[in-house]
C-alpha cells in the first residue's frame, strides 16, 4: 500500500471515530497525523474521550487536548499508541493561533479531565498514579 493510501485510509478511520462535524478541521488533521505516527503507519482510530476541544486560555478561542491513550492501533504488533508506556501515555496540549493548532506541551498523563473555568485545570493521573494538574497561566501551561 502506497503511504498516500495509508495516510488516506488512517485519515478516513479517525474521521470515524467521531460524528461528521465533531471536531474542527484543524483537529481532525492532527489527529491523522497522530494515528499515524502512534500507529507507524497502521490504520487506527481514537476513543472521542481522548480528544478534548475546549477554551483551554480564556482568550475565547478553542483549543485541544489529546492523549495518546486513546489511539488504538490495527494490525500485528502493538495495538496501543508508541507513545504509550506502561502505565502513561503522550498527553498533547494545542492552543489555537487563528485558525491553526500548535502544539504547546507534551507531557505522560493518563485519565485526562477538564474541569470547568475561564482557564480550566487540566486533571490527571502521572506517575505511581498520582494526582497532577495543568493549568494555563497566560503563557504557557504549568
Amino acid at each position: 500500500m502506497t503511504v498516500i493510501r495509508l495516510l488516506f485510509a488512517t485519515g478516513f478511520v479517525a474521521a470515524l471515530c467521531a460524528p461528521a462535524g465533531a471536531y474542527s478541521n484543524a483537529t481532525e488533521y492532527l489527529i491523522t497525523q497522530e494515528i499515524a505516527a502512534a500507529c507507524e503507519g497502521r490504520p487506527g482510530e481514537i476513543d472521542p474521550a481522548a480528544v478534548i476541544e475546549t477554551d483551554l486560555t480564556g482568550d475565547g478561542e478553542t483549543d485541544l487536548v489529546l492523549s495518546h491513550e486513546g489511539i488504538g492501533c490495527a494490525g500485528p504488533g502493538q495495538s496501543r499508541s508508541i507513545f504509550c508506556g506502561a502505565q502513561l501515555c503522550t498527553v498533547n496540549f494545542y492552543v489555537r493561533r487563528g485558525g491553526l493548532l500548535h502544539l504547546e506541551r507534551e507531557m505522560l498523563g493518563a485519565g485526562v479531565s477538564i474541569e470547568d473555568g475561564a482557564t480550566p485545570r487540566i486533571r490527571m493521573h502521572g506517575a505511581g498514579g498520582r494526582a497532577a494538574t495543568v493549568q494555563w497561566d497566560g503563557r504557557s501551561f504549568q
